[in-house]
């Protein structure tokens, strides 16, 4: 073979890489670098929000304890009341007739005006006991509460105004503070049944409807209603916990078995 056929031999052969160096297969090359690359799979990551600031547990433990106290608290008071209610009630219940009688002392339920403004209709009149020898020795000014007549059952409470002596026998005249005459007949020491102490403000419609079956029913029935509020509020708080728990769980992504 010639020298010029060798040349040409050896161009013809070369001419790939040279059209590679010259640009002319570059259309080829990203082609076939497109099949060899494989899909690369994707995988996706949970992204998670941050979790939102809670309150300190000291702080809610503080809390429910602060409303648990004062719950109790005020249980504990509807449960005195009721039961002083209750004892009032009975105790009034069975005084002798018409006198009602709590720890000892009379009370009356004030029915009319004829005391205001000291003593107010529907006020609870509280006075001290006195015996035959404490009855004969009062002064005017002093109030009292005293039967209409020897042995009869109503009551009067009103203001002594005089005290009458006549043959040994001592008698007071009364008067209402809100009357314009004085009482008709005298009383006698023996009539009286108390002196004015104090007075509870419309205790006298308290103790008139504690008188009634259907408020003495509820008042005895209200320690009962309580244990069963208690227990029922406890099951509730209870299950109140339990579903607090997975949703706290779910919001900072622990997981709960």
């Amino acid at each position: 073979m010639s020298l010029d056929a060798q040349t040409k031999d050896r161009a013809f052969r070369e001419r790939p890489l040279r059209a590679v160096r010259q640009g002319t297969a570059v259309r080829e090359r990203p082609l076939r670098a497109a099949r060899l690359v494989q899909p690369v799979p994707v995988q996706k990551i949970p992204v998670t929000r941050p979790a939102e600031p809670t309150k300190p547990e000291a702080h809610h433990d503080l809390s429910s304890r602060a409303w648990g106290a004062v719950g109790t608290a005020m249980s504990m008071v509807a449960v005195v009341i009721g039961t002083l209610a209750v004892v009032v009630a009975a105790a009034s219940h069975f005084s002798p007739p018409g006198q009602y009688t709590v720890f000892g002392r009379p009370v009356l339920s004030v029915l009319s005006g004829s005391m205001s403004p000291a003593i107010r209709t529907g006020d609870l009149a509280v006075d001290d006991p006195v015996n035959a020898s404490q009855a004969a020795h009062l002064h005017v000014g002093q109030i009292i509460t005293f039967r209409t007549a020897p042995g009869s059952h109503t009551t009067l409470t009103h203001r002594i105004h005089a005290i009458n002596s006549s043959a040994g026998v001592l008698t007071y005249r009364t008067k209402g503070d809100a009357n314009n005459a004085q009482d008709g007949p005298l009383v006698a020491p023996s009539q009286i049944v108390g002196v004015y102490r104090t007075k509870v403000p419309y205790g006298g419609y308290l103790l008139n409807s504690l008188h009634k079956p259907i408020t003495l029913g509820l008042l005895i029935a209200s320690p009962i209603l309580w244990l069963l509020s208690s227990w029922l509020f406890a099951i509730a708080r209870e299950d109140e916990d339990e579903d607090h728990l997975p949703a706290l769980a779910g919001e900072q992504g622990v997981a709960i078995a």
